[in-house]
């Protein structure tokens, strides 16, 4: 080859080792345009949907033995299909209607139905209690949950509207409806069921009474609703003077339905091998529901003209990010409005809050505004809008996405560490309960601790505590 040709070295350099890389018939060789694969197991998703083990009655307990047959199991979720009190005739047109009572009130399922249905929830591994939360726990966690685009769309899978006359009254006759569940490895890793195969596990709930489900359209009420057998009339439009009917009676009405949906997830051949054979740690939220009354005897000093503070023990374990409270008056849960925790006065029930751990302050006294709305706009995607407020020493869910641009490797936020902690408790100012005559309210408090579930290889998981 001249060497002196114009391009000369640029084809001597594209020729010689280059092809023999390419194409010499050695052991190490490789040609990168071959067109052979290896067998690969598919990644596959399947959504199952088991039934109950027993038949689904309000005021009992249901049982849901999970459907393990996959490797992973995401995005647990009850199915709700509640029954209605209305007859198939007036169920047809109940979203284009108004249904009222002879005095002009109307009646529907409570909001939120999907979470209050729902007084507890427990999650089994054999006998062994690895979760615990109520409805009304997940109703408040969620609201802070999320964006506001996915809130829109979790206020109406779980029977939420606008509180109207109107949306109540077409609560009647709610479409399926659907409350995800937050399990062990519903965040996204997944719960490995593949590598703890020795265990059976189990969903427990506890339904509420259907008598404690129901609203009416009467803001003043303290009384719990009874919309069936009732003379009730059905308008389809405003110039429609109505037409008389009677709800069906409450043993006549169709069953609730409910369905337990999970989705399966099969991995590659390696991976189930890697699962059976490997520790593993799947890192999640155990939610600890601390729940409390206020009587007439608490509310006394401030009736008075006065102050009165309580102080509240909590009780939690392992590192906790956030603590999330809200009160409700005994007046609304009487009348089935589990989902309103403000006062008459539309007021806070609270004027501040302090955390003391040991004696000593952990959280200085700061009132609603602090705790409700700046500690939500600071760490959270959304603010709920309501009398929700929470302490949250971690990142929050937007700003871990910031800090990576500075320290990649920082995931975390801060926690205070409830194993050890000394006393952990609320000292709280209370405000004036609106215009209840007898002040009586109850408090929630929830925790959530960081928890880890660990496999050891041989088919076998155990719950950890973080320390």
């Amino acid at each position: 080859m001249n060497a002196s040709a114009e391009g000369s070295l640029y084809e001597l350099v594209a020729r010689g080792n280059k092809d023999v890389f390419f194409y010499s018939d050695r052991a190490d060789s490789t040609y990168i345009f071959d067109n052979t694969y290896d067998a690969q197991t598919p990644f596959l998703e399947e959504v199952r949907r088991v039934p109950p083990k027993t038949a689904s009655e309000f005021g009992r307990t249901v049982d849901f033995d999970l459907d393990l047959v996959g490797d992973l199991m995401k995005n647990p979720a009850i199915l709700i299909n509640l029954p209605t009190w209305l007859p198939e005739a007036q169920v047809k047109f109940v979203k284009q209607s108004t249904i009222v009572d002879q005095q002009g009130l109307s009646y529907g399922y409570i909001q939120g139905i999907a979470y209050f249905l729902f007084e507890n929830i427990s999650f089994y591994q054999d006998n062994i209690l690895l979760q615990e939360f109520s409805g009304d726990t997940l109703w408040a966690l969620g609201k802070n949950a999320g964006s506001y685009g996915q809130g829109f769309v979790y206020t109406s899978q779980t029977g939420g509207h606008g509180g109207t006359p109107l949306e109540i009254g077409w609560n009647a006759a709610p479409p399926q409806l659907r409350l995800d569940i937050p399990l062990l490895g519903s965040e996204g890793q997944g719960f490995p069921q593949r590598a703890a195969t020795s265990h059976t596990y189990r969903l427990r709930c506890k339904l509420r009474k259907l008598e404690d489900l129901v609203e009416s359209s009467d803001p003043n009420t303290s009384a719990k609703a009874y919309p069936w057998d009732k003379s009730m009339i059905i308008k389809r439009s405003s110039r429609d003077s109505g037409t008389p009917f009677k709800t069906m009676k409450r043993d006549h009405m169709a069953p609730l339905l409910l369905q337990l949906e999970t989705t399966q997830v099969y991995l590659e051949k390696k991976v189930q091998e890697a699962m059976e054979s490997k520790p593993m740690t799947v890192r999640f939220n155990r939610i600890y529901t601390n729940h409390f009354t206020q009587n007439q005897l608490d509310y006394a000093g401030v009736i008075g003209g006065g102050t009165s503070v309580v102080n509240r023990r909590l009780d939690a374990r392992h590192p906790v990010g956030r603590i999330t409270w809200f009160f409700r008056s005994m007046d609304d849960v009487n009348a089935n409005r589990l989902y309103k925790i403000n006062t008459n006065d539309k007021a806070s029930y609270y004027n501040s809050i302090t955390f003391l751990i040991a004696g000593q302050t952990r959280e200085a006294p700061r009132a609603a505004l602090v705790w409700r709305d700046i500690n939500n706009f600071a760490k959270e995607d959304c603010d709920s809008g309501i009398e929700l407020g929470s302490m949250n020493w971690s990142f929050g869910s937007i700003a871990p996405k910031r800090f990576d641009s500075i320290s990649p490797g920082l995931k975390e936020g801060g926690s205070v560490n409830f194993t050890t902690a000394d006393k952990p408790t609320l000292y709280i100012d209370l405000a004036r309960p609106g215009s209840l005559l007898l002040p009586s309210t109850e408090l929630f408090v929830m925790v959530e601790g960081l928890c880890e579930f660990k496999t050891d290889g041989k088919g076998r998981a155990e719950l950890l505590s973080i320390n």
